[in-house]
């Protein structure tokens, strides 16, 4: 009898077990109230599109309001800081992004580490960046420009929108992988920078597609190379870096959602869901299309693993190129 009444208790347990709903049906999180999403950088920046192309679609899967915050200053220091300082409960995201996640680390003391303070959500975008030279730069090509530069050493110039910037980086990148001597030139922001190039008192720029675009179709500019590994749609006659005489070269910016670490899993896998169906939206194709952005797919494992492994180049790159801590 004894036997009986403990072969019925277990029967009972795993009756229980059994009959429980499924997990992805506890991961139904339903927000209560509107969510901030902080972009640690200004208004009409590339990070700040991606997040409100997508915020309209996320807000109405989940049913709340995406409220866009920006806090764009120190490179994206402050507001990603106040991103990883949040409580984990799913209300404040961080738009995850190149510099304050995997290169100011290795130029500037920050008070928040990225690799450990945050849990990586969805990737959005990977934003190819494009070489352009001012008109008057007798040079046609990537070739041309590497056989221009060796001849005059340390005489051309590069802009970047800052020490340390994305757009700094990848000129660094470009001279470590070709062996050449071209001064930087750092700005306080893109837009100051592709403005000197237009007005001709900077040889080049690395820039994202957006503020280039109608001056490279409008003959203001002159477009070398695409950064990453397959030539832009909207400008096919554009070579890749890598094809016009850098091989293997590769670099793009990125962006993503992330939320502070200890978020529970189940919040975790709703926001994925919800950017995930924003992704897949044809007017959100169509607007990233228009910006040179390649959607994402939400991939959580695909932004962890672009979050480490440019937290390795750029250490790699930023040392070798002795750019100091600041």
């Amino acid at each position: 009898m004894k036997h009986i009444r403990k072969r019925a208790a277990l029967m009972a347990v795993l009756s229980a077990v059994l009959l429980a709903p499924p997990t992805a049906a506890l991961a139904e999180w339903k927000p209560e109230r509107p969510i901030r999403l902080i972009v640690p950088f200004a208004p009409g920046a590339a990070t700040d599109i991606s997040a409100r192309t997508i915020s309209e679609h996320v807000a109405a899967t989940l049913g709340q309001p995406v409220v866009i915050e920006n806090q764009g200053s120190a490179s994206g220091m402050v507001g990603t800081e106040a991103g990883a300082r949040a409580a984990p409960d799913g209300y404040t995201w961080t738009l995850a992004h190149d510099p304050p996640f995997t290169i100011l680390p290795h130029v500037r003391e920050l008070r928040y580490d990225p690799l450990n303070d945050f849990e990586p959500v969805s990737m959005i975008a990977t934003i190819p960046m494009v070489l352009v030279v001012r008109p008057g730069l007798p040079v046609d090509s990537i070739q041309e420009l590497i056989d221009a530069a060796r001849a005059n050493p340390g005489k051309m110039t590069i802009a970047s929108s800052g020490t340390g910037a994305t757009s700094h980086l990848a000129s660094e990148l470009f001279k470590y992988e070709t062996k050449v001597d071209i001064l930087h030139v750092p700005y306080k922001g893109q837009a100051q920078a592709v403005s000197d190039v237009l007005g001709g008192q900077v040889d080049m720029v690395f820039s994202s597609f957006g503020p280039v675009v109608q001056h490279i179709h409008g003959g203001r500019l002159k477009a070398l190379g695409v950064s990453v590994e397959k030539r832009y749609a909207s400008m096919p006659d554009v070579p890749t870096i890598a094809e016009a005489g850098v091989p293997g070269f590769e670099f793009s910016v990125w962006t993503g959602i992330a939320v502070p670490a200890g978020t529970p899993r189940d919040i975790r896998e709703r926001i994925h869901e919800a950017v995930t169906k924003a992704l897949a939206a044809p007017d959100v194709r169509e607007r990233f299309d228009t910006l040179g952005f390649v959607p994402g797919d939400g991939d959580a494992g695909a932004l962890r693993k672009k979050i480490h492994g440019d937290y390795a180049k750029w250490k790699h790159v930023i040392h070798t190129a002795g750019i100091p801590m600041q």
